[in-house]
């Protein structure tokens, strides 16, 4: 009867730990995924580099493998530390928020550049107008990205997020 009551007491014992660790596991992914639409995008960012490397290595643009390689290595640092947010819950990311930033202002360069003949170095697969009003688009498109990941790490760092709330409250309400 002992025995039984015993079993009884380390089970009921085994199972409030196994729910804490949920509920503690639970608060980390929620930290994790304040980010999720922020790592998206510089994962985006980081192949359409990476395509845009393997593009000029393809047409030998010595430029446009620099400025691509260096963009690549860049979004691929950010989207490291995007990764260590699994671990970390300080909400300051200053690698990506630096990197948005740059990678929006090249996108505004490279907006005007792809109208002057300085564009080809960096762009030889644009060959007609028609090409070039689709980089614009993907630029303008790619600056729009940008300026809402910044803002939306404006919110994050200012615990302005609709997550913030979400997780403050469970923590409140331990399951």
């Amino acid at each position: 009867m002992r025995r039984r009551k015993m079993n009884k007491q380390n089970i009921k014992k085994e199972q409030t730990e196994m729910a804490k660790k949920r509920h503690e596991d639970s608060i980390k992914y929620m930290y994790f995924s304040r980010y999720l639409l922020i790592r998206y995008i510089i994962t985006i960012f980081f192949f359409t580099n990476l395509m845009w490397l393997i593009i000029d290595v393809n047409y030998h643009s010595v430029l446009g493998i620099i400025v691509s390689a260096i963009m690549t290595i860049y979004s691929g640092i950010a989207s490291i530390e995007q990764l260590t947010k699994m671990h970390n819950r300080k909400r300051e990311v200053p690698i990506s928020k630096v990197y948005l930033e740059v990678q929006a202002a090249l996108n505004l360069l490279f907006i005007i550049l792809t109208f002057l003949p300085l564009g080809k170095y960096l762009f030889p697969f644009i060959e007609n107008q028609s090409i070039i009003f689709f980089m614009t688009t993907l630029f303008l498109a790619g600056i729009l990205l940008c300026v809402w990941s910044e803002y939306r790490i404006h919110q994050i760092m200012n615990d302005q997020d609709r997550y913030h709330k979400v997780i403050e409250t469970f923590k409140k309400h331990q399951q």
